[in-house]
């Protein structure tokens, strides 16, 4: 098995370099595999800069975005155990999106914006929903986890629909026009600070991925069996849900809400390599940021040069998953 994981990661690797070269090569300008190596390495070419400051930023925030949504769907769903559980579907990206909103529409007073000021205000927005979701399945901690799952939907429906009507009171055009490119989730306006944040963010990520991956493994064996091996498995449960909350509220700061990703990944993953954690760590990272930056290529592929929303391709490939796995047999871990 470790052979086999070992080929399906250096086959992921090698699809996310060809994701990357395509994602480098497309747009207003066509640049060659020879050009973007001499751009990287120092070389001056015409519109090195496009590559330097406009491609390499959004291809990179890219790649970390997949990884990291491809993580938190793991970690969500070991909490869960249902495959259909994501941090999109579980109400961390609505709560995200409540604060970069109010920031947005002027809300917040706020004198000048830094890296941290947009991950900082989405990372309160998505712990108040993670607040909401444990006070409404608190008592389900350790009976019944599909519960948790519902009180996700219904958070996110609670999130959405006051994002709704702080747009109707108080947007104006140019704003409703930056929160609708937000909401569909983009990697348009990706910078150097974005992927300085994400990266730190993936750090954390794949750390607490090797340190919990034991229990998370005991964990899906359920709640009153990790119980009997020792297991706290009420604070275990509260780790996952705010290291999630963290690293995806950080993340869709910059990117808005990318549904599914962290839904699909995590079901392709578990049936190459199998469902040991610690071995779909790097296997998830690998596999989420390769699809996301294939997602984004193809986005400017379809409608170059900027392409559409990123949101967009990933939900059109998921809903159609997402109900595959609802209506098939594969309803739980």
């Amino acid at each position: 098995m470790r052979n086999k994981t070992l080929q399906v990661n250096l086959i992921l690797l090698v699809a996310l370099v060809f994701s990357v070269i395509g994602g480098l090569s497309i747009g207003s300008f066509a640049f060659s595999p020879g050009d973007i190596l001499r751009a990287l390495t120092g070389a001056d070419i015409p519109n090195r800069e496009i590559i330097t400051e406009l491609r390499l930023p959004r291809v990179l925030l890219t790649s970390l975005t997949g990884a990291i949504l491809a993580l938190s769907g793991f970690y969500m769903q070991a909490l869960i155990k249902n495959p259909l559980a994501d941090p999109y579907i579980m109400g961390v990206t609505s709560g995200a999106g409540l604060g970069v909103n109010f920031l947005i529409l002027g809300l917040i007073p706020i004198s000048g914006f830094t890296a941290l000021t947009l991950p900082f205000f989405a990372g309160l927005g998505s712990m108040l929903s993670l607040l909401l979701v444990l006070g409404l399945g608190f008592r389900t901690l350790m009976e019944d986890n599909s519960r948790l799952l519902i009180a996700g939907v219904a958070v996110s429906s609670i999130f959405t629909a006051l994002t709704g009507v702080l747009i109707y009171r108080f947007a104006e055009s140019d704003q409703v026009r930056q929160i609708v490119f937000w909401t569909f989730g983009s990697f348009g306006n990706a910078g150097w600070e974005a992927v300085g944040v994400c990266g730190v963010l993936m750090g954390i990520a794949l750390v607490f991925g090797w340190i919990f991956s034991r229990k998370m493994d005991i964990l899906i064996l359920g709640d009153m069996q990790a119980q009997t091996l020792g297991m706290q498995v009420v604070r275990v449960k509260i780790a996952i849900l705010l290291v999630t909350s963290l690293i995806v509220g950080g993340t869709v700061a910059f990117t808005g809400p990318v549904g599914f990703v962290g839904m699909m990944i995590p079901h392709f993953c578990r049936s190459v390599v199998g469902i040991s954690h610690r071995k779909n760590i790097t296997t998830a990272a690998l596999m989420g940021a390769a699809f996301l930056t294939g997602c984004d290529v193809l986005s400017r592929a379809i409608l170059p040069p900027a392409g559409l929303p990123a949101g967009i391709i990933t939900a059109i490939l998921g809903v159609p998953f997402f109900l595959y796995i609802l209506f098939s047999r594969k309803s739980r871990l």
